[in-house]
């Protein structure tokens, strides 16, 4: 091994980067070698004041929210989710007046799986597909294309459509769309 390649391994296991054998390696030879341990010493040292070194960044608070979204989604058993109505996190929506409970981001695909609550009115931006959309109604009515959607309708968006639906207050549907739709 080349001192290039021993400065890695030791900042790696200084910072914990490495599993728990190949630090126990490295630790093995800083115990025969006075020169590595303190150079090992020395970087454990620095790795530890690193996060004391810069002020805290203010992470927003939406943020969080979608990592802790992610990572108890990801948690949750092998390949099967169950989310209760009772733990929906119902959060204002980008069209003022609409609320959106995410259930599912599927970062690989591009999608968003949601429930959309209409508090009041809302005419919904126009905007386009990236990918086909679609929208089953669970409550209330919602007017697309000139036509009234009501509990139990279905609506599929072809990839690359526009249109410009208008939300009814108090209607709620189940919606599976692109992350990347375009407002226009």
């Amino acid at each position: 091994m080349n001192q290039e390649e021993i400065n890695n391994l030791l900042a790696l296991t200084a910072m914990t980067a490495i599993a728990p054998e190949e630090i126990q390696s490295v630790e093995k030879m800083a115990v025969s070698s006075p020169e590595i341990e303190k150079e090992l010493r020395s970087l454990r040292e620095t790795a530890s004041t690193l996060a004391y070194v810069e002020p805290a960044l203010s992470v927003p608070t939406s943020l969080k929210q979608r990592l802790f979204n992610r990572i108890q989604m990801e948690t949750k058993s092998g390949d099967f989710v169950a989310l209760r109505s009772s733990e929906l996190k119902w959060k204002p929506h980008p069209v003022k007046g609409l609320m959106m409970a995410v259930l599912k981001i599927d970062r690989e695909k591009r999608e968003l799986s949601a429930l959309i609550r209409a508090e009041v009115t809302v005419d919904y931006p126009s905007h386009q597909h990236a990918t086909g959309e679609e929208i089953f109604m669970l409550e209330g009515e919602l007017i697309d294309r000139g036509v009234t959607y009501q509990s139990g309708d279905y609506l599929y968006s072809k990839a690359g459509s526009v249109h410009t639906p208008i939300a009814i207050a108090g209607c709620m549907f189940f919606v599976k769309t692109s992350l990347d739709d375009k407002f226009l």
